[in-house]
């Protein structure tokens, strides 16, 4: 009997540890910096739910990112972690007003730009409250944001309850 109970911590363990992986994404975020072209390759993404900032409504955001936060993510404590962590990517929030809010990082942090995307640029072809996938195509480049074009597959990594 106590090997059942070791073998079901064990996978248990393994099961916990895979949830908390980042899932894969592949594409592009490209923003015309005043010293040049900066290029994101987008490899990770992650979705996590808490608070809008400006609302309180419990939102879901897409955290896409060429390295891999996710200790960082399952590290936060309130849902404005989420967004401070990542030094070259992209976050997308879901489930706000008429349009989807984004936020563009790249050379670890040093160039941002934050705006509004029609919804109709995210392309989903799955929408549940514990995983978001499909394709973001976005042209931004002539009100001097970003140009997007990322694929992802993403599970509920983290659910925040507070904003700050």
């Amino acid at each position: 009997m106590p090997s059942a109970r070791i073998a079901l911590c064990a996978a248990l363990a393994l099961g916990g540890v895979a949830a908390a992986a980042a899932d894969n994404a592949k594409g592009t975020a490209s923003y015309q910096g005043k010293a040049g072209p900066i290029v994101v390759t987008v490899k990770h993404v992650y979705l996590v739910k808490g608070p809008d900032a400006m609302t309180g409504k419990i939102i879901r955001r897409l955290v896409l990112s060429s390295e891999d936060v996710s200790a960082k993510l399952l590290g936060c404590a309130t849902m404005m972690c989420s967004d401070g962590d990542i030094g070259e990517g992209m976050t997308l929030d879901l489930d706000g007003e008429s349009r989807l809010n984004y936020w563009f990082v790249g050379n670890n942090q040093l160039v941002q730009y934050s705006g509004t995307a029609d919804p109709a640029s995210l392309k989903l072809t799955a929408d549940t409250p514990q995983r978001v996938a499909g394709q973001w195509e976005l042209d931004a480049r002539a009100a001097g944001g970003p140009k997007v074009d990322v694929e992802f597959d993403a599970t509920l990594i983290k659910e925040l309850s507070k904003l700050r």
